[in-house]
């Protein structure tokens, strides 16, 4: 792709995502409307679940608008010097783990420090552990390390989901790679794509137990 088809396309997106949002915007705003109204008796249950799926479709669709719109700008990193144990450690705790599942730390990379856009930084690791959760339906534990090895300062995450799929296994940084039904499968390639922003790498282990994606910055 060259230059002229990447201005195109960022174009684009920015268009589309605007006039997408302006009409999600006015149903999120006629929903709590509504959801005001009736609120004022008592809520009919079927009305309450409806009008939360219309809530929560609205966000799923705004969250694939701000993916299309991040994958298509430029990177710009606004990068500073941090210890990645406790970079990796705000993110963690940050990250919404779903019910009934287990998200674990162990920090190893000690007093390690990479010259990173934390923000960026973030937002990889939570699509990965993101992905990992998926892998597994919601379930389990999730496992998230730091390191240091000769390739740089390191964070891994995996899960005891069934593995990636041969399909898709020579092209999984890819956009639009995905087997699930739903989703525009942006999250593994937006993961690397702000890593690499950040002069970093992001690899894979997979087999029938389970799969660790890892991603690696130089040490400051």
């Amino acid at each position: 792709m060259d230059a002229e088809q990447a201005e195109l396309i960022r174009r684009i997106a920015s268009v589309v995502g605007h006039e997408l949002r302006n009409p999600m915007a006015v149903i999120n705003n006629s929903a709590y409307f509504v959801k005001a109204k009736l609120g004022q008796g008592t809520l009919d249950p079927k009305v309450e679940k409806h009008l939360k799926i219309i809530e929560s479709e609205i966000a799923r669709a705004d969250g694939l608008i701000t993916d299309i719109l991040v994958y298509s700008r430029k990177c710009e990193p606004a990068a500073d010097v941090r210890a990645m144990d406790s970079t990796v450690q705000e993110a963690v705790d940050s990250f919404e783990v779903p019910a009934g599942a287990k998200l674990d730390f162990k920090a190893g990379a000690k007093d390690a420090k990479v010259k990173t856009d934390a923000k960026m930084l973030s937002d990889s690791l939570k699509r990965l552990i993101d992905n990992a959760f998926a892998a597994m339906d919601g379930k389990g534990t999730v496992k998230v390390v730091t390191g240091v090895s000769k390739e740089g300062v390191w964070v891994s995450v995996s899960d005891s989901g069934p593995g990636v799929d041969l399909k898709v296994k020579n092209n999984l940084f890819e956009p639009f790679v995905t087997t699930k039904p739903r989703g525009l499968g942006l999250g593994l390639a937006l993961a690397k794509k702000l890593l690499t922003a950040n002069g970093g790498s992001a690899d894979y282990e997979s087999g029938p137990k389970g799969s660790t994606f890892r991603l690696v910055l130089p040490k400051a």
